[in-house]
């Protein structure tokens, strides 16, 4: 995938298996479990049976991005939360801050977990054999597999599957299988788009700002943490600041780093990775005032390539 053919960056495709641990697993279990997280999350919960998943935020009073997780059922009375960005540790916090009445234990550290992460044909085919035939599942589905389960993470535009098991638990012979990288994973993820939470996009942004609200909140479903917000937003129908993919020649330049048309500032880089001679991040560009087909260049130079022009 070439995405601008004067800077020559390309994607190239991920396959392999990279062993780490989880960032978050928590694990919420009891039998108010199900309409706590209801009230908690931007997702609507109450359609999702056995063994699926569903991509949800959870938001601040003022609707700001607190954390990011992949909601899995596991049984009636317990749910699993991971994320590949967001702290275990905060999310544990700000789940307990909000237990009042509900007959709810919360098991936020993770201790005893452990994780692999499989891309592309590589590690599709290694599943496959793995799982004595069996195809990985698809986005929106886990499967119990090792004392633990394998889903379809949300990670980038690339095919990622993360298997988090006990950590005690024997990994099947790898062969021959490549080497994934943490940076692989980052380039992929900056050129589809994906902000990683609260890292990149945060505490400070709304999730319309990220074009967010498509994939991961319910305007249907009722009461939750920030939902006011949420719902005058979807009335305006618009936000006055927009997180876009941005490119350049050269190092990758610093987080922060100021964005400015015609000498004044009109964003700001939240990320960026460099492959060779250039880089692709992810910016934060301010749409009052923006003149969407002028240049924009970092403030201690080089010119800017918006990708996706707001």
């Amino acid at each position: 995938m070439l995405l601008d053919k004067n800077l020559n960056i390309s994607v190239k495709p991920l396959s392999g298996m990279l062993e780490g641990v989880p960032t978050a697993w928590v694990r919420v279990a009891g039998p108010d479990a199900a309409g706590f997280l209801q009230g908690q999350c931007t997702q609507d919960l109450r359609s999702l049976r056995l063994g699926e998943t569903a991509f949800a935020l959870w938001l601040t009073l003022k609707g700001k991005v607190m954390g990011e997780t992949l909601v899995l059922k596991a049984e009636s009375d317990v749910w699993w939360l991971w994320s590949a960005h967001t702290p275990g540790a905060a999310l544990g916090a700000r789940l307990e801050e909000f237990v009042i009445a509900d007959d709810v234990a919360i098991e936020a550290g993770g201790v005893g977990w452990a994780q692999l992460t499989l891309a592309g044909a590589a590690g599709e085919a290694w599943l496959r054999l793995a799982r004595e035939g069996r195809e990985p599942p698809p986005t929106g589905l886990a499967e119990a597999w090792g004392g633990g389960w394998l889903f379809a993470g949300r990670r980038g535009q690339m095919s990622v599957w993360d298997w988090v098991r006990p950590d005690r638990q024997d990994i099947p012979d790898k062969g021959d299988m490549p080497v994934l990288t943490e940076q692989g994973l980052r380039w992929d993820r900056l050129a589809a788009g994906v902000p990683a939470i609260p890292g990149e996009f945060g505490s400070g942004d709304l999730p319309q700002e990220a074009g967010l609200e498509e994939v991961a909140i319910s305007f249907t479903k009722g009461c939750y943490l920030g939902q006011e917000v949420m719902a005058r937003l979807q009335a305006m129908g618009q936000v006055r600041r927009r997180l876009v993919r941005v490119a350049g020649a050269g190092a990758a330049p610093d987080a922060g780093a100021a964005l400015l048309q015609a000498g004044r500032r009109v964003g700001e880089l939240r990320a960026a990775d460099s492959d060779g001679g250039a880089w692709i991040g992810l910016a934060m560009l301010n749409l009052l005032g923006l003149d969407t087909a002028a240049e924009i260049g970092l403030a201690g130079g080089g010119a800017v390539f918006v990708i996706d022009r707001p």
